[in-house]
């Protein structure tokens, strides 16, 4: 009976629903110049004061701070739906890799704006994840 209950928690954690603005994953960059422009302001206003380098260029990786060298360096982005999942690195003594969501904002006529909501808000299937950094 135990493994019953088990199996049927298993099976309602992995169907259930992503965030409404999650839809199939489209498409997976490597570099921040092919984020839009509005994404990436809002990228490196969260990341501020450390900044963040793009894919490849040097940040501080480990706790010694250079003078305009950023804290964090762009490993990826995923699009899906309409939202941005960004995946960094965070130099430190205590360095990491951690990940935002960008969420287009539209009012009226504007043009789209991001914000940006800490961690991975549009979680993947665990098979989609597997092989990524």
């Amino acid at each position: 009976m135990p493994a019953n209950l088990l199996l049927a928690a298993l099976v309602a954690t992995a169907t259930a629903a992503p965030p409404s603005r999650c839809g199939a994953h489209a498409v997976t960059v490597g570099t921040m110049r092919a984020l839009p422009a509005a994404a990436r302001l809002e990228l490196s206003r969260y990341l501020a004061p450390g900044g963040i380098a793009d894919a490849g260029q040097r940040h501080d990786a480990i706790d010694v701070r250079h003078p305009g060298v950023p804290r964090h360096r762009f490993v990826r982005a995923d699009r899906r739906g309409d939202v941005w999942i960004v995946r960094y690195e965070s130099g430190g003594i205590a360095a990491r890799w951690d990940s935002v969501t960008l969420v287009p904002v539209v009012e009226d006529s504007l043009p789209p704006r991001y914000v940006a909501r800490a961690g991975d808000a549009c979680p993947a299937p665990p098979a989609a994840t597997a092989s990524h950094r």
